[in-house]
């Protein structure tokens, strides 16, 4: 990324948490609203701010959708939060309590908790772990992360790809699996280039393709999307 300096774009991230059309917040909206469109909400941006803004729900709606959505925007500031500070399992468990907040899921004391059966197959070639072994795993893939000296997105793919494998929760997988993508491109001052909610079908058939020792598709995916922080380059 010529001309980008990444370390002030951190700071006014985080700076500006709070703060009414700053960069946090435009992050914030574009975020959600993408991650939330691939699993099939139909809030839009203008919504998502009524929500949040006004507490207003524009639109039919599914009411854990809505408070789904409620709680990502918490979410989304616990992750910033934690920025440049090692990923841990007790980090993901948190996000997801958050995230399921007040849903079906927390009000059938799920939330934060890893599944207690076993999740159907996640597309046509990985079986889910089972619920005995999801915690093994995940501890697994995390240290194995933790312990990379240089961090490419290569290996922020892989990772992405096998926590949706593992498929820790009951539900939110997607969501929480982004979000620790979005924190592995932070901490690692990579570009900035999420998946798109208006290319799902093109980011879950790459997903559904890649394997470990062959994430390109999912790469390839991602280097096509737009980097937010050369597109906000004027916010810092």
């Amino acid at each position: 990324m010529q001309n980008i300096d990444y370390k002030k774009f951190l700071q006014v991230l985080q700076e500006t948490k709070g703060i009414h059309n700053s960069l946090n917040e435009i992050l914030k909206y574009d975020f959600i609203y993408h991650s939330n469109k691939i699993e099939g909400s139909t809030f839009t941006t203008e919504a998502l701010q009524l929500l949040f803004e006004k507490n207003i729900v524009k639109g039919t709606h599914k009411l854990d959708d809505v408070q789904e959505t409620v709680n990502s925007f918490y979410t989304f500031d616990m992750v910033i939060d934690t920025l440049d500070k090692k990923l841990t399992l007790d980090m993901i468990k948190e996000w997801h309590g958050s995230l399921m907040y007040r849903t079906s899921l927390y009000d059938m004391g799920l939330a934060g908790i890893f599944k207690k059966y076993q999740n159907k197959i996640l597309g046509a070639d990985f079986e889910t772990a089972s619920p005995l072994e999801v915690e093994d795993k995940l501890n697994i893939l995390i240290n194995n992360f933790n312990s990379l000296e240089k961090v490419t997105i290569e290996d922020i793919a892989r990772f992405h790809l096998e926590f949706e494998v593992i498929h820790p929760f009951q539900d939110g997988n997607g969501r929480i699996g982004r979000f620790i993508y979005l924190k592995q491109l932070l901490d690692n001052r990579l570009e900035l280039k999420y998946m798109n909610g208006e290319s799902a079908d093109k980011y879950k058939s790459a997903l559904g393709v890649a394997s470990k020792d062959d994430i390109k598709s999912l790469v390839q995916y991602i280097e096509d999307q737009k980097d937010f922080i050369v597109e906000n380059k004027n916010m810092f």
